[in-house]
């Protein structure tokens, strides 16, 4: 039976709440999960909370907004963010097979969450995508119902007169209760509903939604030159269905590639492409070649019953080995790595993997005491993980630095929190004062300034 199970698909619709709104400089203080069968029967829930890290100013707005009081960030009898990081880590791999969604999560709560287990030295950054998990995205499945199924959802108006895509409207316009809207958990419940709204309203359309999840399946079919579709949605415009067929892929990064817009281009044209032809296709207005990443669950359909125009245009650009050359050259260098230097040790999350002597350290780093993890950071090769692991040691076992390494912790907190607030991508103390003064019809701003200025205060200790 266990092994039955195993191959069964389940469903683990997920939510952060975070201390603002940077992957790289915030981090979540909130997890909810609802994990279900793939007929969306609960199987477990989950709901864990953590202090904000040291050096981090949690953002006032992304606290109001969620309804976090200031001093439950830093409620000693919650777990560290280390723990936290841990704790979820373990949830990837019981509940996995998987496939990890949530509403926004490709653009937000993914990142988050690698984030969160990079800074926290966990073993497997990208654990969504590991051990047969698969992620999907609520958000850009809604794209697609208003484009191919309208009616199957009621789409609310913004204040501004254009429709709404936010969760904390899209949900109650459809009959949802959403009382605690940005509590992770009421968000997670809320996303479930619109989810099986679809999946009753346009069971064919979820059907190739959930499909195009499998990033191996949409790979197949845009490299076999298929008439492929996919739903985008570009600042505040509707969402619109795209025709057309691959067209190369970035030959550093294979999951990037070129989709040729079939309404857009004159297929002659594209076959005699030059190099500065096809840049300005990637690059200008309306863009004739599409840069898109089949790995980050856009809403890829294959065309049921292709038009004969479209099946030559996906045919003749099948044949076209140059122009797919072409794409593969300026993709790669319109993304190349412009080799930034002085980055920031969090920018750093995606300059390469760890060997396999840095993977076994963190294995024992897991278990091990404070005091043997500092053993183990001063033998880690990679600089990324000596520079993190030593700043969780400033921030959870400071009695174990010398007075020197003390004092320096302080001064790049110090440094972090004083910088202005145009230069720094992380929240300081100006962004902080500025935010209160906003929110003060809102808040007891006394009680929140009080908040602040100890955490302020205390680096001066």
């Amino acid at each position: 039976a266990n092994e039955e199970r195993s191959e069964l698909k389940q469903f683990v619709f997920y939510d952060f709440e975070t201390t603002g709104i940077s992957p790289a400089f915030d981090h979540p203080l909130q997890f909810a999960a609802i994990v279900t069968d793939e007929h969306l029967n609960e199987v477990d829930r989950v709901n864990v909370r953590c202090q904000a890290a040291p050096h981090v100013l949690p953002s006032p707005i992304a606290l109001h907004v969620t309804n976090i009081k200031p001093e439950q960030a830093i409620n000693k009898n919650l777990p560290i963010p280390f723990e936290f990081a841990q704790t979820l880590q373990k949830f990837t791999k019981d509940w996995a097979p998987a496939c990890w969604l949530g509403y926004n999560t490709i653009a937000f709560d993914e990142p988050m969450m690698r984030q969160m287990f990079y800074q926290n030295l966990q073993t497997e950054i990208f654990a969504t995508q590991m051990s047969g998990n698969s992620r999907l995205d609520v958000m850009k499945m809604v794209f697609a119902t208003y484009a191919e199924a309208h009616e199957v959802l009621t789409w609310p108006v913004a204040d501004n007169g254009n429709t709404s895509f936010k969760l904390d409207r899209l949900a109650p316009a459809n009959g949802f209760a959403h009382e605690n809207a940005h509590d992770a958990l009421a968000d997670v419940e809320a996303t479930i509903f619109i989810f099986k709204k679809i999946r009753d309203g346009a069971p064919e359309l979820f059907k190739k939604l959930i499909e195009a999840g499998d990033k191996t399946i949409t790979s197949s079919s845009l490299k076999s030159f298929l008439p492929m579709e996919v739903t985008l949605r570009f600042g505040g415009n509707v969402p619109k269905t795209y025709q057309g067929c691959y067209c190369g892929s970035n030959k550093d990064n294979p999951n990037s590639i070129g989709f040729a817009d079939f309404e857009l281009n004159k297929v002659e044209e594209l076959t005699q492409a030059s190099k500065i032809s096809v840049s300005e296709a990637i690059a200008g207005t309306p863009k004739k070649i599409r840069t898109l990443t089949v790995n980050r669950s856009e809403t890829f359909r294959v065309i049921e019953n292709p038009s004969e125009k479209i099946l030559e245009f996906c045919e003749t650009i099948k044949e076209a080995k140059k122009l797919q050359i072409l794409v593969s050259e300026v993709l790669s260098e319109r993304y190349a790595d412009t080799g930034q230097t002085n980055l920031e040790v969090e920018d750093k999350i995606y300059s390469g993997f760890y060997n396999n002597s840095d993977k076994e350290l963190l294995e024992q780093f897991q278990t091990a005491s404070w005091p043997e993890r500092v053993r183990i950071i001063n033998n880690f090769t990679d600089e990324r993980l000596q520079q993190l692991g030593k700043r969780l040691i400033a921030s959870y076992a400071p009695e174990l630095l010398t007075d020197e390494q003390r004092s320096a912790f302080q001064a790049f907190v110090q440094r972090r929190w004083s910088a202005s607030m145009e230069e720094a991508p992380w929240t300081t103390a100006e962004h902080i004062w500025a935010s209160l003064y906003e929110l003060k019809s809102e808040i007891d701003e006394s009680d929140w300034r009080e908040f602040y200025q100890a955490r302020i205060n205390s680096l001066a200790v």
